[in-house]
């Protein structure tokens, strides 16, 4: 920690009254300009009995520098911080200077003095301050190198500013160092080297975003954010950007075509001389800037037409931030007037490349370059790291596809990591890459592919050009079936259009199971293996499940297109050798309309819901008596193909038999069941029973379902089933 001396402030005969200031890079002291305080804060004089000094420092910050310090310091004086604002000091390298005490809002009380050293050239939150104060900066005395140059004290030119400089300083400033410790804390570190990097000012080209921010503002507006809360921070970062240096010091890039007189103090930069190097470029390729001289690049006969005087130039050595080569791809890319659908990319890149897009675009034809941004976030280790190859953590999508013994993982295959960036690593946050979630994904892919081979199986022989049936004639339960299809087709369909590939997967994943699998699939298994192979019944359900196979293949085709081709390769009714994916399917809404939706299967749901809910594992040898009015009665009834056997009841509740009645006798029932059903969607309900008891039938041994009148013997409607096939195969 270093005292300032003070030029006037509350001065003592025969003492010095010092502002003290700590500072983790003396090598910045020798660029001084400043001392920032906290104007809402209060400060005092404090004097050390043993150093004999008056120091300057944050009240709030006493106890904490008697501690550090191991110093006895007693208040003489304390006032608020807005005293200082008239108060100047003497620079502590070059005493012949004064310096003033400036107010900021980036001084706080958590460590230090309370009192902050601020050199503009070296540090952001200086810069802004002096550029707020209106302060010109003095001549950065770093160079490119690290070094200090010839506009520095002489002792220092020439030094290395972490090395000898910093030694140097600290043996210079030694009587005023009040304490040295070492100490631990955050610093630049260049990112490949992995080695500490110096903040230094220098002259750089920027572009004045003020000219276009509002319009850049206003076209954002009409541009789709995915996930969408990311336009209010795109337009936060439009709102409060600086202006955007374009300028970088590298050995490779684009060069930025400016000129220099000996003395570098105004760049020579003229629309015909760009024109020129353009021609130039166009011919001899853009490294014809390095290779060429300056009277190649700068002609005589170009200097007499401009009228420029007679000096010599040097071309400069500066080159186009990449930022500003990417952002004007949208020109190289698409004609006039297109622009781009949609560009996908990292978080990260609304201050890169979409930031730069939209700029550039807006400068030179006043409008944004696309229609759609996607932005995604980024894979990392199982422990939450950034991969990095020097780390060794990265995983790349082979090992996972085919398997890594080094990170002791089968192989997935193509599907399973295609699966497992719709659903988990297609959104903003960063995802890591762990073996238990690629588990999960995997048999998520077998639930589907498990799915598949069940269509599959029960579409054998099934062709749609001959045996498909009209909804018109099919059960309630087929029709209703048919609408669900249609819903969640339309909601992958919006959810794809949104680019929400998680709630595809999510939405596929809860249709197989629970419409597919545990609901439809599981009612209809009667008629469809014990049924007469083209019975109309069986047919029915075939047909939707040909809908089903169908929709499924569209809605997973984008995300695992291996597994979708494959299953569409096994279909009966491929004719010819065409891809999944060059074939149209038919739309249900061909088949459907709004006024065919089944209400009666709504109501039968709720009864089935209440039935599977309460204490009973097999209904199949029960009957049931369902108590109901009259009206609720009749719509159930509806779902009846064969109102005399009750048919499609039977299947929807999985009993032997089913009856209605309108009074709600709890009497000589095994299991009686209330509830309310809701009517309509304002809350309307009324109440129904269900009573389970045994029945009096038996299991038919070919069907198992209890419809046979006696013991080991067929029902009537396998009885029929196999005297139709008899027949059949007699006559062939």
């Amino acid at each position: 920690m270093i005292p300032f001396l003070l030029e006037h402030l509350f001065t003592a005969p025969g003492s010095h009254l010092s502002v003290l200031i700590w500072t983790t890079t003396p090598w910045t002291l020798p660029a001084n300009q400043a001392v920032c305080y906290a104007p809402n804060q209060k400060y005092c004089v404090a004097f050390s009995s043993s150093k004999k000094e008056f120091y300057l420092i944050a009240l709030e910050m006493l106890p904490f520098l008697e501690k550090s310090l191991k110093l006895e310091l007693r208040v003489t004086t304390a006032f608020e911080g807005s005293v200082l604002s008239e108060v100047t000091y003497s620079h502590p390298i070059t005493n012949d200077r004064e310096c003033p005490l400036l107010p900021s809002a980036h001084v706080t009380m958590d460590k230090g003095t309370g009192l902050v050293h601020t050199a503009p050239n070296h540090g952001l939150d200086d810069y802004v301050v002096m550029r707020k104060q209106q302060i010109p900066l003095d001549p950065c005395l770093v160079d490119e190198n690290g070094r200090y140059n010839n506009l520095a004290i002489k002792e220092l030119q020439g030094k290395t500013v972490l090395k000898e400089g910093t030694k140097f300083i600290l043996d210079l400033l030694s009587a005023d160092v009040v304490h040295l410790e070492d100490y631990v804390h955050s610093y630049p570190y260049d990112w490949r080297s992995k080695t500490p990097v110096i903040i230094r000012s220098s002259h750089q080209w920027f572009i004045d975003v003020n000219q276009i921010r509002d319009k850049a503002i206003e076209c954002l507006q009409d541009v789709t954010i995915v996930p969408e809360h990311f336009k209010k921070v795109f337009q936060h970062q439009l709102e409060s950007a600086p202006q955007w240096c374009i300028s970088r010091q590298r050995a490779w890039g684009v060069p930025i075509p400016a000129f220099y007189s000996s003395d570098r103090n105004k760049p020579l930069v003229h629309r015909a001389i760009t024109n020129h190097l353009c021609s130039l470029i166009q011919t001899h390729g853009i490294h014809c800037w390095w290779e060429k001289s300056v009277n190649e690049l700068l002609p005589p006969e170009l200097r007499n037409e401009l009228k420029l005087p007679l000096k010599e130039y040097q071309k400069g050595s500066d080159i186009m931030d990449i930022w500003f080569d990417s952002g004007i791809s949208w020109k190289c890319v698409l004609p006039e007037p297109h622009i781009s659908d949609i560009c996908i990319e990292g978080i990260d890149q609304i201050r890169g490349w979409f930031n730069s897009s939209l700029l550039t675009s807006i400068a030179m034809r006043g409008k944004a370059p696309y229609k759609m941004l996607v932005l995604h976030g980024f894979t990392t280790d199982s422990e939450g790291r950034k991969m990095s190859k020097s780390e060794g953590n990265v995983i790349s999508p082979e090992d996972i596809i085919s398997g890594s013994k080094k990170i002791g993982n089968p192989p997935y295959g193509i599907d399973v990591l295609r699966w497992w960036v719709a659903s988990h690593a297609c959104q903003s946050e960063n995802v890591p890459v762990k073996m238990e979630i690629l588990d999960e994904c995997a048999k998520s892919l077998n639930k589907l592919r498990n799915t598949f081979k069940f269509l599959l199986g029960n579409l054998n022989e099934y062709d749609p050009s001959v045996h498909a049936t009209s909804p018109l004639e099919m059960r309630d339960l087929d029709l209703y079936m048919l609408h669900i299809l249609r819903n969640f087709y339309q909601k992958v369909q919006k959810q794809y259009s949104l680019i929400q590939y998680k709630g595809v997967s999510k939405d596929i994943l809860n249709f197989i199971t629970n419409e597919v699998s545990s609901f439809y699939c599981h009612l209809v298994k009667d008629r469809l293996y014990c049924e007469a192979p083209n019975s109309k019944d069986r047919l029915d359900c075939q047909t939707i499940l040909h809908f089903i196979l169908n929709t499924l293949l569209q809605s997973v085709g984008p995300i695992c297109p291996h597994l979708a081709e494959e299953v569409y390769l096994f279909t009966a009714y491929r004719k010819d050798s065409s891809s999944l994916f060059e074939n149209q399917f038919p739309s249900l809404d061909k088949f459907l309309d709004t006024s065919s939706f089944p209400s009666s299967v709504i109501l039968a749901n709720q009864i089935r819901d209440a039935i599977l809910k309460a204490d009973t594992k097999a209904t199949l040898d029960m009957e049931a008596t369902i108590s109901c009015s009259p009206e609720i009665s009749e719509m159930l009834q509806n779902m009846n193909r064969n109102i005399a056997n009750n048919s499609g009841l039977k299947e929807f509740f999985q009993v032997a038999d089913i009856r209605f009645t309108d009074s709600h006798e709890d009497s000589f029932q095994e299991l009686s069941i209330k509830g309310n059903l809701e009517l309509t969607e304002n809350g309307e309900t009324e109440a129904f029973s269900v009573s389970l008891t045994k029945t009096t039938l038996e299991k038919c041994p070919r069907c198992r379902l209890f419809a046979s009148s006696s013991k080991d013997t067929l029902c009537s409607r396998c009885s029929n089933v196999l005297n139709v096939s008899v027949s059949q195969q007699s006559c062939v």
